[in-house]
């Protein structure tokens, strides 16, 4: 990891406006403000995380229950998707499954490696519709 990273950040010119966005970098989850990597490490069931992570334990039960948490939308957007793959995986987990099922299962048949899984999944489902988040 690069010890600064650079968020770019645009204001409308509008004086009436005042909005702002900020583009963050690939490897950042979108709202958390850190790696994909390290909210896998602390995030999924079996993960082992390092102790050289500094993430509260508040973040990291907050980051836990999300993936806990109903993942229907997500399946729906899957199964409408069109794509073969993604698909068969919003078919194998169903309607009632968590996010953490849905990710598991798109590792399963996709071959996504271990520190990219949430990343991946989070990068499929904002292809298939932007503001839709995994986490």
């Amino acid at each position: 990891m690069p010890a600064v990273v650079r968020v770019a950040q645009y204001m409308c010119a509008a004086d009436e406006c005042s909005a702002t966005w900020r583009i963050l970098p690939m490897f950042l989850a979108r709202h958390l403000w850190r790696a994909w990597q390290t909210v896998e490490r602390v995030a999924l069931p079996g993960e082992v995380p390092s102790a050289a992570l500094a993430v509260p334990e508040r973040t990291q039960c907050r980051w836990r229950s999300r993936l806990a948490a109903a993942a229907r939308v997500l399946v729906v957007l899957f199964a409408a998707s069109g794509g073969l793959v993604i698909e068969s995986v919003a078919a194998q987990v169903g309607l009632d499954a968590s996010r953490a099922d849905l990710v598991h299962a798109y590792v399963e048949q996709t071959d996504v490696p271990g520190g990219a899984r949430l990343a991946a999944v989070a990068a499929q489902t904002h292809r298939l519709e932007r503001g839709i988040r995994l986490m």
